[in-house]
C-alpha cells in the first residue's frame, strides 16, 4: 500500500466552487508551503469574470467564491490554470522553489501509480460521488478556433493521496469520498478525459 499524509482542506464556506484551487492548496501543504486556498484563489488563480465562453483550459470559469444562478458564478477550471496558479505562487516566494507543477493529463493508471510510488500525490478531475459523467442543460458555447466547449456538470476535483491493491483513496475538499474502487476511479478519471496536475520535486 502506498498512503501520504495530504492535509484535507475544505473549501467551504469560502470556496463553495473552488474545489480545484482547494486541492492544489492541500499538495501544496503536503510540500510544506503555509499556501492558503482564498489567496491562491484570488491571487494567482487565472479567471474571468463570468463562466460562460471561458475556455476551462486557459483559465477558471467565473468566481469561486460564489454559487449562485448568474453569471459570475463560479464553475470549474482544467489543469492548464492549475499549473499556472501554482508556478506564479511559487515564483512569489522567499526561497528557490522545492517543488514545480507538472500537468499529468492523459496520464494512464501505471503512470499514476508511478506519481505516487515517487512520493507525489496528485489532484485530479471526477465527478462529485463518482457517479458517470454527465453535461450540464445549459449544453455548450463555443470558443475561438471554431470548437465547442461542452459544458461538464457535477464536476468535481481531489487529491489522490495512496492506493493499493482495491482502491485509491482520496483527499476530498467536500469531505466525499475518502476511499474509490480502482476500477470506478479509473473509469470517471476517463471520462474527464484522464485530466491531472501534481507537484514534484524542482530539478
Amino acid at each position: 500500500m502506498i498512503y501520504y499524509p495530504v492535509p484535507r482542506i475544505l473549501q467551504n464556506p469560502e470556496l463553495p466552487n473552488g474545489c480545484e484551487i482547494t486541492s492544489l492548496c492541500m499538495l501544496l501543504r503536503f510540500w510544506g508551503y503555509d499556501a492558503d486556498k482564498c489567496l491562491l484563489a484570488d491571487r494567482y488563480l487565472p479567471r474571468t469574470e463570468t463562466w460562460w465562453g471561458t475556455d476551462p483550459d486557459l483559465a477558471y470559469m467565473g468566481d469561486p467564491h460564489r454559487e449562485d444562478d448568474s453569471p459570475r458564478c463560479g464553475y470549474y477550471c482544467f489543469a492548464g490554470p492549475i499549473v499556472a496558479a501554482a508556478e506564479a505562487y511559487l515564483v512569489d516566494q522567499q526561497t528557490p522553489a522545492r517543488v514545480r507543477a507538472v500537468d499529468l493529463t492523459g496520464a494512464g493508471e501505471e503512470e499514476l501509480i508511478a506519481c505516487l510510488r515517487s512520493g507525489c500525490p496528485f489532484l485530479f478531475w471526477a465527478s462529485l460521488h463518482f457517479d458517470d459523467i454527465c453535461f450540464d442543460p445549459c449544453g455548450s458555447y463555443p470558443l475561438p478556433g471554431g470548437r465547442e466547449h461542452r459544458i461538464f456538470h457535477h464536476l468535481h476535483c481531489m487529491v489522490c493521496c495512496g492506493v493499493d491493491e482495491d482502491f485509491f483513496y482520496v483527499s476530498d475538499p467536500l469531505a466525499f469520498n475518502t476511499r474509490v474502487p480502482r476500477t470506478q476511479f479509473l473509469k470517471i478519471y476517463r471520462q474527464l478525459g484522464m485530466r491531472a496536475v501534481t507537484l514534484q520535486p524542482a530539478p
